[in-house]
């Protein structure tokens, strides 16, 4: 009776550990230490990363909307280039494309000319 009591008993914890765990995962935040302003751009990010060889590593970081660019790994991290601006684009690239399958407007020919 006593070993039937401690089974269930045992069980019944597994449980409420399982329903606790499924909770935390189910309502909290996904990253430690998320601020509780929703909708916030974060001020950290890493872009792009990229191995140079074994050890070292390029990667692009951007704080606040200035990337930099590091070399991280080996005997020291340096600073490859800081404060990059990403380029403006040109009022070529900014003009509205047509849709997909759409064809550009054509022009009318004018009508034909009688020949004197």
């Amino acid at each position: 009776m006593q070993t039937l009591t401690f089974l269930f008993a045992f069980i019944a914890v597994l449980a409420l550990i399982g329903v606790a765990a499924w909770l935390v995962r189910r309502f909290a935040n996904n990253r430690l230490g998320a601020s509780t302003q929703r909708g916030r751009m974060p001020r950290l990010a890493v872009i792009d990363a990229a191995a140079v060889d074994g050890r070292r590593r390029l990667v692009l970081v951007r704080r606040d909307n200035v990337e930099h660019l590091l070399m991280i790994g080996g005997p020291s991290d340096i600073v490859v280039e800081p404060n990059i601006v990403r380029a403006m684009p040109n009022r070529d690239q900014m003009a509205p494309r047509p849709a997909v399958g759409e064809q550009p407007p054509r022009i009318a020919p004018l009508p034909d000319a009688a020949w004197s």
